[in-house]
């Protein structure tokens, strides 16, 4: 079973359709929940997988959490962890709204790292399990006027790297 965040569009959905046709059952998570059935209908009809909706802003403090525990509570065995969800912002920092910087940086980062944290001992347990965290090349520059954006994709390049590196 893959769980994939960001799953009701673009590259979220991609993974969700090739994870689908190769048979994987998928947790799918992203804000809008009707999108998500309409992908849970396509999937299910067209490669016989099931398919576990969860509507979530993950820019939420502890939203993460939340999809943790729903995965328990409804005994799902996470195989795959795929952190897509993510967001920028554009325009001076200074002039900036101070809640859409701070919800990137929730959800770009803390909901990511949450999730990671989450899901990697279980398959460090169970013996296999994979992660991948979604960066940008924006990880590889500083980016004035997409600030906060870079630095968070920096952030999750930075933190991916070392985290393989440890198991």
């Amino acid at each position: 079973t893959a769980l994939i965040t960001g799953a009701s569009g673009g590259l979220g959905l991609e993974f969700a359709k090739i994870l689908a046709q190769k048979k994987y059952d998928l947790v799918l998570v992203a804000r809008n929940e009707g999108k998500l059935y309409a992908v849970k209908n396509e999937l299910e009809a067209e490669h016989g997988v099931s398919i576990y909706p969860y509507a979530a802003d993950l820019s939420a403090v502890d939203a993460a959490l939340d999809v943790f525990n729903y995965t328990l509570k409804n005994d799902i065995k996470i195989d795959v962890l795929i952190n897509n969800a993510g967001f920028g912002d554009s325009g001076s920092f200074a002039d900036s709204d101070w809640q859409i910087q701070y919800e990137m940086v929730q959800l770009n980062v803390v909901a990511m790292m949450q999730l990671t944290h989450c899901f990697l001992d279980p398959m460090i347990e169970q013996g296999h399990g994979k992660i991948l965290n979604m960066s940008s090349v924006a990880a590889f520059s500083a980016g004035p006027y997409m600030s906060i954006y870079y630095a968070t994709k920096g952030f999750v390049r930075s933190f991916s790297e070392a985290i393989s590196e440890e198991v």
